[in-house]
């Protein structure tokens, strides 16, 4: 009788409420779990910045490229779900999509700021981050990530600053967002050209190592591979926002929405499966599939992160299928990342004289990171969503 009162008196009825208790207690587990694992990571991080790279790391000198750089790699591509969906529904006016797009920004947001995270340990000095901005390197690949990275980052807290600007009840908010609104387009176009930008210089970076990465991942068209690659990661990670942010906010999702995202994924994901064909038979590589230990990583990429996917969507009565729809773009990210750690780590080890494993700080410092961003962004899809899945922005 106590818990029925407390639910009238709440204005739900004590069946909805129960039935809801469950989820409740589940997402807060969940956030319990994070919350724990995002603590040892801030504690893994002030060591390695105490004690410095030498002591808390397994990098040396002749290979100082390790997990943090794979994961760097990765995420950026995943963060693609931010100017994919922002271009689909702003530019390619694909207001259809719209519902995801929320979802897919904080996303986006979440995963750049990881990214930050992961270089600041990374760094040598981290003290000095700021070097960049202050001692131009215009021939440099890396000094155009860096920047675009950081005005990129920008570019998608003003996106997600309506959603939690809105819940403010200062006067000055609602002329902030008048402001936002009128300046949004512009914005979502600038964003899509520095993402544009740096995720195919990414693959430039690997253009200065063609002695040091091996011959099947090393290509004059890697910028190409990288761009697309990071729409396949963008337009998967927008699908499992989505699907994933609908199920927080309980709310039923558009299956029509889900499906249209897996074909874009699919089609973008054989276009690049062609792409990476052609370049291995058009630089006579193709002895090489079938040699080695590290032509089973070539395949296993491109097994796991296109040939598998687009075989379950090749049958209709599998592409219906919810389970599908999970499989799919879960899948492609796999490859995606793969791709990133191989080009980073496998790739690479096999051409120096002394391999790599990381510390166990490297690994607690980024399961933290990744813990927190995962955390911040289910916290954003509960409470700052309102009903902006429902509603259009004009």
């Amino acid at each position: 009788m106590a818990v029925r009162g407390a639910s009238i008196h709440a204005g739900v009825p004590a069946t909805h409420a129960l039935a809801a208790w469950p989820h409740i207690r589940r997402c807060d587990c969940v956030l319990g779990i994070l919350g724990f694992l995002t603590l040892a990571g801030v504690v893994a991080g002030v060591g390695r910045l105490w004690l410095g790279l030498g002591a808390t790391t397994g990098l040396k000198d002749v290979y100082s490229w390790g997990i943090w750089i794979g994961f760097d790699f990765g995420l950026i591509a995943f963060a693609g779900a931010g100017f994919t969906m922002a271009a689909l529904v702003h530019i390619f006016h694909r207001e259809h999509y719209h519902d995801a797009l929320w979802p897919a920004i904080l996303a986006g947001l979440m995963g750049y700021v990881a990214v930050l995270a992961l270089l600041v340990l990374d760094l040598g000095r981290p003290d000095r981050f700021y070097n960049f901005m202050l001692y131009w390197n215009v021939h440099s690949p890396l000094f155009e990530i860096s920047c675009c990275v950081l005005f990129y980052t920008t570019v998608l807290v003003l996106e997600t600053g309506p959603h939690f600007l809105r819940p403010l009840p200062w006067r000055w908010v609602r002329p902030l967002l008048n402001v936002l609104a009128w300046i949004m387009l512009p914005v979502t176009i600038l964003g899509v050209t520095l993402s544009t930008l740096h995720q195919s210089t990414l693959g430039t970076l690997y253009l200065n190592m063609p002695h040091r990465l091996h011959p099947l991942w090393w290509s004059p068209l890697l910028p190409v591979l990288f761009y697309l690659s990071s729409i396949m990661a963008g337009l998967s990670m927008g699908a499992l926002a989505y699907r994933s942010a609908m199920r927080i906010l309980h709310r039923r999702e558009d299956r029509t929405l889900v499906h249209g995202l897996c074909r874009l994924v699919i089609g973008f994901s054989v276009v690049y499966l062609v792409v990476k064909l052609i370049e291995v038979w058009w630089a006579g590589e193709t002895a090489l599939l079938g040699t080695g230990p590290v032509a089973v990583f070539w395949w296993a990429e491109l097994g796991i992160g296109v040939v598998a996917p687009a075989l379950l969507w090749a049958i209709p009565a599998w592409r219906r299928s919810s389970a599908v729809q999970w499989i799919a773009p879960i899948l492609v990210l796999a490859g995606v990342l793969m791709n990133r750690f191989d080009a980073t780590l496998t790739a690479q080890v096999v051409s120096t004289p002394t391999g790599y494993t990381p510390h166990l700080l490297e690994w607690i410092s980024t399961i933290g990171i990744l813990a927190a961003a995962l955390m911040a962004w289910i916290i954003g899809v509960r409470f700052f969503s309102g009903e902006q899945a429902h509603e259009h922005h004009h």
